[in-house]
C-alpha cells in the first residue's frame, strides 16, 4: 500500500506553530496593512547614482483606510533604518529640519498652478526642501492627478534626487475628501512591527524543534 510522504505535512505544522508563535507577539488591530518586502526588491533603483528612481511595483491598492482604527505596519527590517517613527503632520513651511521620518504633508501644490501635476515626486521636493538631515522615511501626500493619497517611502527624505518606492494608495476617500482626510492622520496609524526578544525567538525555535521531533518519532517504523 502507498504511503503519502509526511514532508508536507510536517512543513504545514511548522509553518502553522510560526504563524502562530508570531501572532501571539503582535497586539490586536482591527486592520493592520503590512509592508513585509524590501521597498525596492524588483527594481533597479540605487541609492548612490545620484538618480531618482520612482518604483511603483509594490504598490498596494486599499480600497479605504479607516484613520479611527487602521494601521499601515512596517515588517521588513529596512524600514527600521531609520530608526524608530517620529510622526509629523503639516504643510511643507511647517516642517522642520530634522526630527520626524513619517510626514503627512499638507501642502497640494508645489508652484502655484493648479493645472500641473502634483506627485510623489512633487512632494518628495517640497520635504527636501525642508528636511536638512539625511535619512530614510515615510510620507503621505495627495496625488493630483489620480485625487486620492499615497503612502512613499523616501531612500533620503533629505535628497531631491533620493529613491521613491510608492507603497499604497487609498482609493476612498478621493478629491477634495481625500485632502481633508490628511488632516486626520495621527501617529497611531504607523507602526513598526516589535522584534522579538533572543528569549522569545530561542522559545518560538525550541517548539518548533519538538514538533519536528513528534513528527520523526510517528514516521519511525516500529521495533520487529
Amino acid at each position: 500500500m502507498n504511503r503519502m510522504n509526511p514532508t508536507p505535512r510536517l512543513a504545514l505544522t511548522l509553518g502553522t506553530a510560526l504563524v502562530a508563535s508570531l501572532a501571539a507577539l503582535a497586539p490586536a488591530q482591527a486592520a493592520d496593512v503590512l509592508f513585509a518586502t524590501a521597498p525596492f526588491q524588483g527594481s533597479v533603483a540605487d541609492p548612490n547614482d545620484g538618480v531618482r528612481t520612482v518604483f511603483g511595483g509594490l504598490e498596494q491598492q486599499l480600497p479605504a483606510f479607516d484613520l479611527a482604527q487602521d494601521r499601515f505596519v512596517f515588517t521588513h527590517p529596512a524600514f527600521g533604518a531609520g530608526g524608530p517613527l517620529s510622526f509629523i503632520s503639516a504643510a511643507a513651511a511647517g516642517i522642520p529640519a530634522s526630527g520626524f521620518n513619517v510626514i503627512v504633508l499638507q501642502s497640494t501644490d508645489n508652484d502655484g498652478n493648479p493645472a500641473t501635476p502634483f506627485n510623489a515626486g512633487s512632494a518628495a521636493n517640497l520635504i527636501a526642501g525642508q528636511v536638512q538631515t539625511d535619512g530614510p522615511g515615510f510620507f503621505i501626500y495627495h496625488n493630483s492627478g489620480l485625487r486620492v493619497n499615497r503612502l512613499v517611502w523616501s531612500s533620503n527624505l533629505n535628497s531631491a534626487t533620493g529613491d521613491l518606492s510608492i507603497l499604497a494608495r487609498v482609493l476612498n476617500p478621493s478629491g477634495a475628501d481625500a485632502i481633508g482626510q490628511l488632516d486626520d492622520f495621527s501617529a497611531t496609524n504607523f507602526a513598526l512591527a516589535p522584534v522579538p526578544e533572543p528569549t522569545t525567538w530561542a522559545l518560538m525555535l525550541g517548539g518548533l524543534a519538538g514538533v519536528a521531533a513528534m513528527q520523526r518519532r510517528r514516521r519511525a517504523p516500529a521495533a520487529a
